[in-house]
């Protein structure tokens, strides 16, 4: 942490805007008594999980390894917009149905646009222009709310929607799995930029990494991770968004046998 120096620092500017939508969203859960408190706990876990990623040391620490970046990149896409999500009101879900959003066509430009994320020739140049980087990521997170919106809110066509969120995010996973058995990059471009960055010389990359991984085996670990955090994010979000519209039916039956 000494050798990162300032890149290692908490994000203040970005710490005070979530805590402002969180005393947003408190003030917002008052007036509006059908919140559960388990929906209040999911989206502070959203929020918090948020900061973690993106504004605490972690997000530089991300950069070292194939493996830490797949595990940040899998957790900011796979649990935080779900966790998100399950703390809005299925109400407002409903709304957001009618206005005919395809979530379906966002999953599609999702899983393109995160492959070629992970591409070699795509991710240095990502990665040098702060600009373009930031804005590319809150198009990917933007895109994954649509994306999760199905699971959290199921319906009829849920298993097959499902079954086209692994297929169509398959081949980003793959892509590092397949260039870790064929050979591989000599060096992660993130952890590459980040030794630019830091003005560190290659030979001397020990001081920030003291434990050199294989990078065949990084890559190769860092896609089989993703693969299985996606299928764990995507059960787990199934069976949330399965019990709470089982307490709204619930909540929806007393009023049918009074209107009887």
């Amino acid at each position: 942490m000494m050798v990162l120096g300032g890149m290692a620092a908490w994000n203040t500017p970005l710490l005070i805007i979530l805590v402002c939508i969180s005393v947003w969203y408190c003030f917002w859960a008052k007036k509006h008594p059908d919140i559960r408190f388990s929906q209040f706990y999911w989206f502070h876990a959203g929020i918090g999980l948020f900061y973690l990623l993106i504004g605490s040391p972690l997000y530089v620490l991300s950069h070292l390894t194939f493996i830490t970046h797949m595990l940040q990149m899998s957790i900011l896409y796979f649990f935080v917009p779900p966790l998100l999500l399950l703390g809005i009101p299925g109400r407002l879900g409903q709304k957001w149905k009618k206005r005919n959003i395809s979530s379906f066509s966002a999953l599609i430009i999702f899983s393109i646009l995160f492959f070629l994320y992970h591409l070699p020739q795509v991710l240095p140049f990502l990665y040098k222009n702060l600009v373009i980087h930031t804005s590319y990521i809150l198009c990917l997170f933007a895109l994954s709310f649509l994306m999760w919106f199905p699971v959290i809110t199921p319906g009829s066509s849920l298993k097959r929607y499902s079954w086209w969120s692994s297929i169509l995010l398959m081949p980003a996973c793959l892509l590092l799995i397949l260039n870790g058995l064929l050979g591989g990059q000599e060096n992660s471009p993130l952890f590459s930029q980040l030794m630019l960055k830091l003005c560190i010389p290659s030979d001397q990359s020990a001081a920030l990494l003291p434990f050199q991984m294989n990078t065949k085996a990084d890559q190769i670990l860092g896609g089989l991770l993703m693969l299985a955090l996606h299928k764990f994010s995507l059960m787990v979000a199934i069976r949330l968004g399965s019990q709470r519209m089982c307490l709204k039916n619930l909540k929806l039956k007393p009023s049918l046998h009074k209107m009887e």
